[in-house]
C-alpha cells in the first residue's frame, strides 16, 4: 500500500513538474516560387505570447485576438516583423511585403511576400520574434527553395540561418 501511495504521488509530480514548463516557439514556412519570382512567407506565433511581447516591444497593453483588439493591429504587426524578421537573398537585404494576418486557434498567422526574386543562391535569415520577451524562444525555420527543403531552430544566441544554393 505505501508503494502504491508512493507511485501515485511519484507519478503527480512528474506530471505536474512537465505542465509548470512553457514552450515559447514560433515557426516560419518560406518558400521560393520562382514562376512567380516571390518568396512566400507564413509566419506561425502563439497569440499569448506575441500579446505579451508586442506590448512589452511597444510599452502598450493592447489585447490580441478579442473584440478588444485595436484597429491599427495590423500596422502594429507589420513594423514589429518589419524589424524583427529580416530575409537577406544573394547578400541584399530585402523588405518583406506585409499581406494580411488571421487568428487560427491559439496562434496568430502573418502573411508575407518579397517579390521580384530572379534566382537564389545565398539565403539569409535572421528571426528575433519575442527574444526579447522570451530569452528560451525557439524560431524554427523551414526552408523550400530551389525544390530543396532545409529546416533550422534558432535561438537568441544563434538567430540566423544562411544557406548557399
Amino acid at each position: 500500500m505505501r508503494f502504491v501511495k508512493f507511485l501515485a504521488l511519484s507519478l503527480v509530480l512528474v506530471l505536474c513538474s512537465f505542465s509548470l514548463h512553457k514552450y515559447y516557439m514560433s515557426i516560419a514556412h518560406v518558400k521560393y516560387v520562382p514562376t512567380q519570382e516571390s518568396i512566400q512567407i507564413t509566419l506561425r506565433i502563439f497569440i499569448d505570447d506575441l500579446q505579451l511581447g508586442i506590448n512589452e516591444f511597444n510599452q502598450t497593453n493592447i489585447e490580441l485576438a478579442t473584440d478588444r483588439e485595436p484597429k491599427k493591429t495590423d500596422r502594429i504587426y507589420e513594423s514589429y516583423l518589419a524589424q524583427k524578421f529580416q530575409v537577406e537573398i544573394n547578400e541584399k537585404t530585402l523588405n518583406h511585403n506585409y499581406i494580411g494576418q488571421e487568428y487560427k486557434d491559439d496562434m496568430a498567422v502573418f502573411y508575407l511576400e518579397i517579390l521580384n526574386v530572379k534566382n537564389i543562391e545565398k539565403l539569409k535569415i535572421e528571426n528575433n520574434i519575442l527574444y526579447h520577451s522570451f530569452p528560451e524562444q525557439e524560431n524554427i525555420v523551414k526552408l523550400n527553395i530551389n525544390d530543396k527543403n532545409k529546416s533550422f531552430i534558432l535561438t537568441k544566441n544563434q538567430s540566423t540561418a544562411l544557406i548557399n544554393y
